[in-house]
């Protein structure tokens, strides 16, 4: 919340669509508060789709088959950059 209330340009960027959202005649309040508690669903939906992608990188990263692979990789790029610098003019 204090990134996007102290950002400049999130400021400008609601500033600049809110009102088109809202509709002439009707009371204002009721409808940033529509609005704010769509934009809190929606970040809330994001960022616990997020948490579960970490979460599942988390646990395949913690495996020791993937050090080994990246192990190897490393390795592998290691020796390649190698010839690839002994063979250089």
């Amino acid at each position: 919340m204090w990134s996007n209330v102290l950002n400049p340009k999130a400021s400008s960027v609601c500033l600049t669509l809110v009102p088109q959202f809202l509709a002439p005649g009707r009371p204002v309040a009721p409808q940033i508060a529509a609005l704010a508690v769509a934009h809190v669903a929606v970040v809330l939906v994001w960022l616990l789709f997020w948490t579960s992608v970490v979460a599942a990188a988390r646990r395949a990263v913690d495996t020791p088959q993937f050090w080994r692979g990246m192990s190897r990789l490393a390795g592998a790029v290691l020796i390649a950059l190698g010839i690839r610098t002994a063979t250089a003019r």
